[in-house]
């Protein structure tokens, strides 16, 4: 993955993009992790699947990105920067803003906010 370049899976992920809006806290994240490494986006706006999904809020506070266009540990060396930049809730601080998992379609990044995200 090249730094600056900015991919979207499918037509149904820009549809997502294009149809919601996104929380601000959210905007700077994923634009300094496209600046800086270039980005997959998998998965944005979607109709919530359990209560906690915050890809289904109001504004949406969640996207997924690929993990497997980084080479070697890459991925995991992103979320830790993200992780090192942006506070996801100082009053929990076991909150992530950027995770690595995978919920049954395959390695990916969760990167997420809430209304209390601020930048370290």
């Amino acid at each position: 993955m090249k730094a600056g370049t900015i991919e979207i899976k499918d037509a149904n992920v820009l549809e997502g993009l294009m149809a919601k809006k996104f929380d601000p806290a959210l905007i700077p994240v994923i634009v300094w992790v496209a600046v800086t490494f270039g980005l997959v986006i998998t998965e944005s706006y979607r109709d919530k699947r359990h209560a906690n999904d915050v890809h289904g809020t109001d504004p949406v506070r969640a996207v997924d990105l690929r993990t497997r266009c980084y080479d070697g540990d890459g991925a995991y060396r992103i979320m830790d920067e993200i992780n090192n930049r942006w506070i996801y809730d100082p009053g929990r601080p076991d909150k992530k803003v950027a995770m690595i998992h995978d919920v049954g379609q395959g390695l990916h990044f969760h990167i997420q906010v809430h209304p209390n995200t601020v930048r370290r």
